[in-house]
């Protein structure tokens, strides 16, 4: 992982919020180092990004498994962090009817450009410091937001962050018996979704984000 810069000095040389994404998200987890599970997740919230229609099931593993063996060099969060350019019209691509392999190629294409110069704008006197500070109770306000206004109520959507500051907060408190009820909840979401041995294996961190998404939304709804 790259050295994080002071905030003021990111702030002098990045003026554009969506520069300061590109820089957290270069920062982040190589889409090589994931697992299908979350790239899947990620590609999701791009769909929906996008404003393209839904591909069958069988092409959207494709184009899964297309990102894994063709987009490996980018960071997962560059993935989600280029859609929502597009989506800001931040970035200038041909118009598609259907989310495709075509398309992503046309927005990590377009996206690269503009990582290529964030980058050269701080890789200069990299230092370690604290990472930027995330303004909590704005973040959760957000999401509470965007769930109330949300029509699709799609938990898996939610930011398993969010989950961690209310719980920071005691804010959010779970039983023995609820944590596992989320638990089967969450696994038996991943069964019903998975049509090869693979897709049923979930690693640790993946079910903790899961199941900490699915009681945000419980949290949400009333039923914590």
């Amino acid at each position: 992982m790259l050295n994080e810069k002071p905030k003021n000095e990111i702030a002098c040389k990045l003026t554009d919020k969506y520069e300061l994404k590109i820089y957290e998200a270069i920062n982040s987890m190589s889409i090589s180092k994931c697992s299908k599970i979350e790239v899947k997740e990620v590609l999701k919230t791009c769909l929906q990004l996008s404003g393209t229609q839904t591909p069958a099931m069988d092409d959207f593993d494709f184009i899964v498994d297309f990102v894994m063996e063709n987009y490996g060099i980018f960071k997962l969060k560059e993935l989600k962090t280029a859609f929502e350019m597009l989506a800001a019209d931040k970035l200038s691509v041909e118009k598609h009817i259907i989310f495709n392999p075509k398309l992503i190629g046309e927005v990590m294409s377009a996206y690269k450009k503009i990582a290529v110069q964030v980058r050269q704008k701080t890789q200069i006197n990299e230092i370690n410091v604290t990472p930027m500070q995330v303004n909590e109770e704005q973040a959760i306000k957000d999401e509470q937001d965007y769930w109330n206004k949300s029509e699709q109520k799609n938990w898996r959507f939610l930011n398993h962050q969010v989950f961690d500051y209310l719980w920071k907060r005691k804010q959010i408190k779970i039983s023995k018996d609820q944590g596992e009820m989320i638990k089967a909840k969450v696994r038996a979401v991943f069964l019903a979704q998975s049509k090869k041995p693979d897709d049923m294996l979930i690693d640790e961190e993946t079910m903790r984000q899961q199941c900490k998404k699915y009681s945000l939304m419980m949290h949400f709804n009333n039923q914590l």
